[in-house]
C-alpha cells in the first residue's frame, strides 16, 4: 500500500495541473476557433461578391454581344432584300433583256460587215484584169481603183482584190512592178470579187462606153466577168486603229 501511494501522488498532480490549466488552454483554443470561423466568413463573402461581380461584367458582355449580332443581322438583311429586288427586276426585264442583247448582237453584226472585220459570202461577179500584149497595157492601180468605185456605186456591199478585203481605209497604189493593197503587194492578173446583185452589178460595168469596154477598147486590158451564185470573200486582216478621228458629240 505505500509503495502505491507515491504514484497515487503523481497522478493528483496531473490532474491538478489539469485543473488549474484547462481554462486558459480552451480560451486560446475558443479565441483560435473564432478567429478561423471570422477569415472563412469573409472569405466566403468575398467570394460571393466577386462572384456577383463577375456574373454582372458576363451579362453587360452578353448585352453587348447582342446587340453586335442585332446589327450585323439588319445590314445583312437589307442588303439580302436589296439582291433579292435586283434578281426580281431582272426576271421582269429578262424579256426585254434578251431583246436588247438580240437586237445589240444583230447591230454588231451589220457594223463588222460595214467594217469589213468578218468573212461574208454571197452572190455576187468576179471581174478578172489582164495585163495586155504591149508594155503600154499593163494593170495599174487606177485600173482597180475605178473598177472598185464603179462597184461601190452599183451597190457592191463586200469587194476583194486578190483576197485583200476592201475597206473605208484600203489604198491601192503602184509600187514598182506591182500593186499594193492594204500594205500587201499583189500582182496580175487581179481577182476582184464583189458580192450584191450579181445581174445589176454585172449591167453597171458592162453597159455600152462602161468600165469594161474603156479598160478593153482604151487601154489594151484583156478582162473577164462571170456571175456567181456564192463568192466567199475573207475579212480585212490588218490593224483598224484611229489615232485623230473621235466621234462627233
Amino acid at each position: 500500500m505505500k509503495k502505491d501511494m507515491p504514484e497515487n501522488s503523481k497522478f493528483k498532480k496531473i490532474v491538478e495541473y489539469m485543473q488549474k490549466n484547462s481554462i486558459p488552454a480552451y480560451i486560446s483554443i475558443g479565441i483560435s476557433l473564432f478567429l478561423l470561423a471570422i477569415m472563412i466568413t469573409a472569405q466566403i463573402t468575398t467570394m460571393s461578391k466577386s462572384e456577383t461581380i463577375l456574373q454582372g461584367k458576363r451579362e453587360n458582355e452578353l448585352a453587348d454581344s447582342l446587340v453586335n449580332l442585332q446589327r450585323d443581322y439588319d445590314e445583312l438583311k437589307a442588303k439580302y432584300d436589296q439582291n433579292i429586288k435586283i434578281v426580281e427586276e431582272y426576271q421582269n426585264n429578262s424579256s426585254t433583256n434578251s431583246t436588247l442583247i438580240a437586237s445589240m448582237r444583230d447591230q454588231i453584226s451589220k457594223l463588222d460587215l460595214l467594217a469589213g472585220t468578218t468573212d461574208v459570202n454571197g452572190e455576187g461577179i468576179i471581174i478578172t484584169l489582164f495585163d495586155g500584149n504591149t508594155s503600154d497595157s499593163l494593170v495599174h492601180d487606177s485600173d482597180i481603183l475605178t473598177v472598185i468605185n464603179e462597184l461601190r456605186v452599183a451597190g457592191a456591199e463586200a469587194i476583194s482584190v486578190n483576197e485583200q478585203r476592201i475597206i473605208a481605209t484600203s489604198a491601192v497604189r503602184c509600187v514598182g512592178s506591182v500593186v499594193q493593197i492594204n500594205y500587201q503587194k499583189v500582182a496580175a492578173p487581179f481577182e476582184i470579187k464583189a458580192i450584191g446583185n450579181a445581174q445589176y452589178l454585172e449591167s453597171a460595168l458592162t453597159i455600152k462606153n462602161g468600165v469594161v469596154d474603156v479598160l478593153k477598147n482604151s487601154y489594151g486590158l484583156k478582162v473577164t466577168l462571170s456571175r456567181q451564185s456564192d463568192i466567199s470573200i475573207p475579212k480585212y486582216d490588218g490593224t483598224l486603229s484611229f489615232n485623230f478621228a473621235k466621234r462627233g458629240e
